[in-house]
């Protein structure tokens, strides 16, 4: 294939709202070679913040505003008429929903080549919706079809081969991160003890959990953990980001006590995430179900060394720089928390160096995005040669 050759590509995305496959999506798009590659992207759901910051990288982005786990005539029309008039070369979906809608719908419109994207592992299917449990199934079923399904993790890999998934071809690439972007910053930890009210100097030590409200992410753990800590070291702050985290969500402030209230700190959904996790003194992820972190190797690249569950890729994202604990083990956690901070300040700065490295040498986003254009220009150049 003449390498100049200009391949489109059609992203299909369940939400664009601030989430782990959704910012994988921007930093791809970001950086993709804009003489090789013309992107675009259509989310199912409406526009969210994500889809703001892809447009103004210049990618033509369409919400077809169907509700969350729901599709309608007019949408699905939409999307039709849409991949009708793009054309696109490769249709690469991302997620379960747009994984089942953008296979039947590629197939429709002659789409020459369908990818699929898969980002969890280890899910807990009773937490969800039957709705999602059915789509999970569907896609089971219909693995076979896609030219590629593309995960983030081997172990995400595992599991769903285990539930049913027969792919042609498998594709583990993970996710990649941006180093300019994600760093050590120490004012970053000055801004964040003053918009939690606390004093500018203080050495209270800063917890943070970034995760969306879901079953997934445990965060009953998070909190059960947090109190129990709590017992034995008054000073110690949880900072918890993302959508629904919030003192409206009666699911999370009901496991917090009214005395420790003050040391919780629910900050909901934001776009400056990269300012917050530079500023904690420990990172976590608590998710009983997981793929590949984004909030692990972000914290990692800003130098915060982590507290993670051995679910999916997590322990070997982290190797050797912070702690793997169990899955929905609070005593655990809280346990894992507490070494870190008897380390003290110095050794913890000795864990983030070395957890910036490990990044560096093994998810730096450039490498990253080489291998998701490696495969795109394959799909083409295996067809051309018949």
């Amino acid at each position: 294939m003449n390498e100049k050759k200009s391949v489109s590509v059609l992203h299909l995305i369940t939400t664009l709202d601030v989430g782990g496959a959704e910012m994988m999506l921007l930093r791809l798009l970001s950086r993709m070679d804009i003489d090789r590659f013309k992107n675009y992207v259509i989310c199912l759901a409406e526009m969210g913040p994500v889809g703001q910051r892809i447009l103004e990288h210049g990618i033509p982005v369409y919400a077809l505003n169907m509700p969350r786990g729901r599709v309608t005539i007019r949408g699905l029309s939409r999307l039709r008429k849409l991949l009708s008039l793009l054309r696109p070369n490769i249709l690469q979906t991302w997620m379960y929903h747009a994984d089942l809608v953008g296979l039947l719908f590629g197939k429709l419109g002659r789409i020459e080549h369908i990818c699929w994207n898969i980002r969890c592992s280890n899910m807990n299917l009773a937490s969800y919706s039957l709705t999602t449990r059915m789509t999970i199934k569907l896609c089971a079923l219909l693995s076979g079809f896609p030219d590629v399904v593309v995960t983030n993790s081997r172990e995400g890999l595992n599991y769903h081969e285990k539930i049913g998934y027969r792919s042609r071809r498998w594709v583990v690439i993970p996710n990649g991160f941006d180093l300019s972007r994600f760093k050590p910053d120490a004012r970053s930890r000055v801004s964040l003890l003053q918009e939690l009210g606390l004093d500018s100097e203080s050495t209270s030590p800063l917890i943070g959990y970034v995760a969306r409200f879901d079953p997934m992410k445990d965060h009953p753990t998070f909190l059960d953990a947090a109190c129990s800590l709590l017992q034995e070291r008054r000073d110690v702050h949880f900072v918890m980001v993302g959508r629904d985290i919030d003192w409206r969500n009666r699911g999370l402030t009901t496991r917090i006590p009214k005395t420790s209230s003050n040391n919780f700190h629910l900050l909901g959904e934001r776009v400056d995430v990269v300012e917050i996790t530079a500023g904690l003194d420990i990172a976590c992820s608590v998710s009983s179900g997981e793929g590949f972190s984004n909030v692990i190797g972000e914290a990692m690249a800003c130098g915060t060394p982590c507290v993670v569950t051995d679910v999916g890729d997590s322990a070997f994202i982290v190797g050797e720089t912070g702690f793997v604990v169990k899955p929905r083990d609070s005593e655990g956690l809280a346990g894992a928390w507490r070494k870190l901070l008897d380390l003290g300040r110095d050794r913890r700065s000795e864990l983030g160096k070395a957890a910036r490295k490990r990044i560096q040498e093994h998810f730096d986003i450039s490498k990253i995005v080489e291998r998701y254009e490696a495969l795109y220009s394959s799909l083409l150049y295996e067809a051309e040669r018949g």
